[in-house]
């Protein structure tokens, strides 16, 4: 079940109207590749260290097929580019590409048939509310600060707390353990 959290945020094109609750998406763990590898190859005659090896040859070349302009397909994962943008100028020959492109970064698009089996049977889980760098456990938990004003004792991080916290998303810890 995919985990989300709740937050507040303003319409950065219209600063007037008043902020509305938007879901933000809450990691729970980073798979390491090696994770990955054993995971997907565990019903198969394949070695998750092959699979592992193979996938870090693709990585390896992936560089320069993009540098060359090419965008790359990964099987039926998807896709990657390259996407960047400038500085502007008002004569063409002042254009230098060496210190006016700027935000290079590589894009990736996932193929519809990967798209399509993620949201088959896809569902949802709200595992808190931030506001003000606090993450409540619960919408209920939340509710009830906002009417009484006092803290949940359990299962809230903030600045204040032990736990810290920023309200931003979150990421969870990494583990090497294959994916269930």
């Amino acid at each position: 079940m995919a985990k989300f959290k709740l937050t507040q945020r303003t319409n950065p094109q219209n600063r007037e109207e008043a902020a509305k609750w938007y879901a933000i998406p809450s990691i729970v763990n980073r798979h390491t590749t090696r994770a990955v590898c054993k995971a997907v190859t565990r019903n198969t005659s394949t070695a998750p260290t092959e699979l592992e090896s193979s996938f870090n040859l693709v990585v390896d070349g992936i560089p320069h097929e993009l540098q060359q302009g090419n965008s790359v397909q990964l099987g039926q994962l998807g896709w990657l580019r390259l996407s960047f943008g400038s500085d502007g100028v008002e004569d063409i020959t002042k254009f230098d590409a060496a210190s006016m492109i700027k935000n290079v970064k590589v894009v990736f698009t996932p193929s519809k048939e990967l798209m399509a089996e993620i949201k088959n049977g896809l569902s949802f889980e709200n595992v808190g509310v931030v506001e003000a760098g606090f993450t409540f456990p619960d919408t209920r938990s939340y509710l009830s600060y906002k009417e009484t004003g006092k803290l949940p004792v359990e299962g809230g991080t903030g600045t204040g707390g032990s736990t810290g916290g920023s309200g931003e998303e979150e990421e969870g810890g990494t583990t090497d353990d294959p994916l269930v």
